[in-house]
């Protein structure tokens, strides 16, 4: 609620050699790698399918434990993968490796690799589980860390799981700017499976994960501490423009969505302050669900694998009591500069690496605009919204926020800080 070549070519060297080590990424547009102050899960069921006699099937949503494991590929830095309809399969024999950095229920030690037998029983060490007895001690911790390498306006910065020193299961990568302290984008997958996402996983508090120079982030965003911000800023009055019965207020936005992502331990990796933005709740609730959600629908039905690039443009305004348009910002350094700005748009760039299509949907992230406003400083790209039919969207709601979709090469045209991506194939509609 409420998808990142870097320089591709330098983040294919990020990590050192070893026998599970990630492909590099060849072009923008590739496959591999796969919101929401979101108050609630948003919940869409499909049937699911019966498992192969002689295999194993595990359906993620409501198959699996709690505290669940990280799933890997064995030997592999790569999440187990999921059938279309969010099945873990497995040939009689097939293997996979569980992860519980505390240890297991059954287990001491945290790395476990786990065989087929049938159904849903499988082997560990010569003993048979059910699957969803196998379960952690407690949540497996997540990393946000440092790649080396840098991007338009920041840093490249990886989340995951850092099973070994050398063996780090990634589900996203970040582009932060430390100076500004804001994410300029943030790039994961979307894939036929992403509909079929772990539902009822808690909401967690998000974490600052060593960056924001040992700020209070949790406490800037709340709402008696960002009125009294926006207050003095604006020198007082600011009062008008919040109210949390109607939800006006700023929400910790995500970028890459809790539901984008299947498996619970990935989905509690998405509560990082750097995955996040200053976004009005109701645009959170509005137009930017109803973006993520009906993307995330059409690319299950159509069974497609997306690329998502997620981020923020410039810095929205509201009058001061002299009338003057005025940047809003969470916090301030010592020379008074603005950090952790609201952002003026939200974005989401999606590319279809098979089709080489594309396409951008944009929101406006202030409620408080006038139509006016909006179409002189918040239009940034010629809005081709009309071609699109899988978002239920209220497009022209300034409240809800007002959105549009724009075709990859006009947006690159203003926002420069995203890499060279590239939609010769036309439009993804």
């Amino acid at each position: 609620m409420k998808c990142v070549r870097f320089s591709l070519l330098v983040i294919g060297l990020l990590a050192a050699p070893t026998a599970w080590a990630r492909v590099p990424y060849p072009e923008v547009e590739l496959p591999p790698l796969i919101q929401d102050d979101d108050i609630f899960d948003r919940v869409v069921v499909r049937p699911q399918p019966v498992g192969r006699s002689g295999a194993c099937s595990v359906t993620i949503r409501g198959g699996l434990p709690s505290p669940q494991p990280v799933y890997l590929k064995t030997d592999s830095e790569d999440f187990y993968p999921f059938s279309d309809t969010g099945v873990m399969e497995f040939s009689s024999g097939g293997s996979l490796q569980l992860w519980c950095p505390s240890g297991f229920n059954t287990h001491s030690q945290n790395l476990l690799t786990a065989s087929c037998v049938s159904g849903s029983t499988f082997s560990v060490d010569g003993s048979h589980f059910e699957f969803k007895d196998l379960y952690c001690k407690s949540w497996p911790g997540f990393k946000a860390v440092k790649s080396g390498a840098t991007c338009n306006g920041g840093i490249v910065i990886r989340v995951g799981f850092e099973i070994t020193a050398s063996r780090f299961a990634e589900q996203m990568q970040i582009c932060f700017n430390e100076e500004e302290e804001v994410t300029r984008y943030t790039r994961h997958k979307l894939e036929p499976g992403s509909n079929y996402y772990e539902t009822g996983v808690a909401r967690i508090t998000f974490q600052t994960a060593g960056y924001f120079d040992g700020k209070n982030v949790d406490k800037l965003y709340t709402q008696a501490t960002q009125l009294e911000t926006i207050n003095k800023d604006l020198g007082g009055d600011a009062d008008k423009y919040f109210d949390s019965a109607s939800n006006v207020y700023l929400a910790r936005g995500h970028l890459g969505a809790k539901a984008d992502f299947d498996y619970a331990p990935e989905q509690r990796a998405t509560f990082l302050f750097i995955n996040a933005a200053p976004q009005w709740q109701t645009f959170n609730a509005g137009n930017w669900a109803r973006v993520e959600d009906g993307l995330r629908a059409w690319v299950s039905q159509n069974k497609l694998n997306v690329n998502c690039y997620t981020g923020v443009y410039g810095v929205t305004t509201l009058p001061n009591t002299q009338g003057v348009e005025t940047p809003l910002y969470l916090a301030r350094d010592g020379n008074n500069n603005g950090l952790i700005p609201v952002p003026k748009l939200y974005f989401r760039v999606v590319i279809d690496p098979s089709s080489h299509k594309g396409i951008v949907f944009v929101g406006v992230n202030n409620p408080h605009l006038t139509e006016e406003q909006i179409k002189r400083d918040y239009v940034i790209c010629t809005d081709v919204s009309d071609q699109v039919t899988y978002i239920n969207w209220k497009r022209t709601d300034i409240k809800t926020g007002w959105s549009y979709a724009c075709e990859v090469a006009d947006f690159l045209k203003t926002v420069k800080h995203l890499p060279a991506l590239t939609a010769k194939g036309g439009l993804l509609v």
